[in-house]
């Protein structure tokens, strides 16, 4: 555990001077505060939009995060031999892994947190207020970032940094559209139905992590549903983690 802590430590250190954080941060910040410019609706209207908005906004902002630091990490260590300075040490691979995840998660966590204090300032200004929902979203929001997190990982690790920014966005994509509506009406393609199941049973369903129209339409969503939700999210991080981190111990750094 003080392997993974001092790995964790580094890097959130090193990412915490990425430059490329510091941009998107400052990006994402423009446009929240812009959005309050939404003068035209009524007030109601526009703390409707500035909900949705703000918190695509801060969806989309957790994946360019990702992709721009989780899925360069090892790329980068690994291309300036700087890997070798803990690769090559008598510890297991998989608690490098372990611990460039924490600290790459802590400082992408602290990022949304700011962005989401500057969502609440815009949303205040613009007449709303924050509500316990508002609270909900967040949480889940930033369990989805742990688990684009975990896999733009993974794919560092089997792939060129190119690549696994590649994958990464396919995997937010494909992640946000993956249910079974409509499966068993494809009459003409029943020889696909069970494929698809067994898709959806692999990959996670980052749709229930969104609450965005539960927030924008004011519908309450039960602590049950944000507890199972971030129980789900774990599991699928510690999957990616564990595939991670067996395929990094086979991995060839030479």
């Amino acid at each position: 555990m003080s392997i993974i802590f001092t790995i964790a430590q580094n890097t959130f250190r090193e990412t915490i001077r990425n430059k490329v954080l510091y941009n998107i941060l400052l990006f994402v910040g423009i446009i929240i505060v812009l959005s309050v410019s939404f003068g035209e609706w009524s007030v109601f209207a526009r703390v409707q939009v500035m909900n949705d908005f703000g918190l695509a906004t801060m969806s989309l902002s957790g994946l360019l995060l990702a992709v721009f630091i989780g899925s360069s990490l090892l790329g980068k260590e690994i291309g300036g031999k700087t890997i070798f300075l803990t690769a090559t040490k008598p510890i297991d691979r998989g608690l490098i892994i372990w611990g460039k995840f924490f600290g790459v998660y802590l400082t992408l966590f602290l990022n949304m947190i700011i962005i989401s204090a500057v969502f609440g300032i815009s949303l205040v200004v613009s007449g709303g207020e924050i509500t316990l929902m508002h609270v909900k979203a967040l949480v889940l929001l930033i369990t989805e970032l742990g688990i684009i997190l975990a896999f733009s990982l993974l794919f560092s690790v089997l792939s060129s940094p190119t690549l696994a920014a590649i994958f990464t966005i396919g995997f937010y994509i494909i992640g946000h559209f993956n249910d079974l509506v409509g499966l068993h009406e494809m009459n003409d393609n029943l020889w696909l139905i069970p494929i698809l199941e067994a898709f959806n049973l692999i990959m996670p369903n980052l749709q229930y992590f969104n609450i965005r129209a539960a927030v924008v339409q004011e519908n309450p969503v039960g602590i049950v549903y944000v507890a199972a939700a971030i129980a789900y999210g774990f599991l699928y991080i510690a999957i990616a983690l564990m595939l991670a981190s067996a395929a990094f111990r086979k991995k060839d750094l030479s």
